[in-house]
């Protein structure tokens, strides 16, 4: 079989010898993601650095340029988000749909907080099943939609304005209260080995389907077990319906989706396609 076409399966015996990825995030999705991350970790970098370096001592050298690299580093957080949006903007119900995601929660979610510490320790606690977004990525969505336009607000006071304690206070209190979920957030995406298969997501677009499966049971179901029997094993084909417009992507899913009773047939076998 090329493993450069795409091929129908049932799910339950899909387990091809080359490790088959899935679609996780889209094109449009992965642009405002890094949009947003890129500028706000230079912007809590510097600042972590003219706090407790230069704030004890401002005449040390060169805390201008990381004054500035804080200042310039605010503006792309607020210009280069926009500019991702509307470059994608053909994208906009999957925003709409990730926010939802994000600030509705179930029972499930509450149990996942509760028992991530436990997990991390202890393999026999079994996690459960999550959507598209585990419990603390829908923290850290919802504190950056939450605090988003008051780094905004209280930053350029900050810089424009004489009167700026309280805007300071309040600046100075969002990032405190960002500490733990950012370093959480890069820990789980960067060091732990579970989880940090899932950046590839953030980069290709792409993710192990058994990986997703495991980490986000409920997702996995609804997009790749309800009706979606393809899997694409190259990156560029994923990229390529990344890209597309919804419009185009539901047309392509009505000619892959096979109806429920061929779908149950399907699940006994596996066809390549011609």
């Amino acid at each position: 079989m090329d493993i450069n076409k795409p091929y129908k399966t049932g799910i339950e015996e899909d387990k091809p010898s080359s490790s088959p990825k899935i679609l996780r995030f889209r094109k449009s999705e992965r642009l405002v993601h890094w949009a947003l991350a890129i500028p706000f970790l230079v912007c809590f970098g510097t600042a972590l650095v003219l706090v407790f370096y230069y704030n004890p001592d401002p005449l040390r050298p060169y805390r201008v340029v990381f004054s500035w690299i804080h200042r310039i580093s605010g503006i792309c957080l607020i210009i280069l988000p926009m500019l991702a949006i509307i470059k994608c903007r053909g994208d906009f119900r999957i925003y709409f749909y990730n926010i939802r995601q994000a600030w509705v929660w179930t029972l499930d979610d509450f149990k996942w907080l509760s028992l991530m510490g436990l997990a991390a320790v202890n393999k026999k606690i079994k996690l459960p099943e999550q959507g598209k977004f585990n419990a603390a990525e829908k923290l850290n969505f919802m504190k950056l939609m939450s605090t988003y336009p008051l780094y905004i607000l209280t930053g350029l006071v900050i810089w424009l304005t004489d009167a700026a304690f309280l805007s300071w206070a309040v600046h100075f209190f969002m990032a405190v209260i960002a500490t733990p979920l950012v370093t959480g957030h890069l820990y789980m995406a960067m060091i732990n080995p579970e989880s940090r298969k899932g950046l590839h997501g953030m980069i290709s677009g792409a993710v192990d389907r058994q990986w997703a499966k495991h980490h986000y049971g409920k997702w996995y179901r609804e997009h790749f077990e309800d009706g979606e029997p393809l899997v694409i094993n190259t990156v560029t084909q994923l990229q390529e319906r990344a890209s597309c417009p919804d419009t185009e992507e539901e047309k392509f899913r009505q000619r892959v989706k096979p109806s429920r009773s061929t779908f149950k047939n399907e699940k006994e076998t596996s066809v390549p396609m011609s």
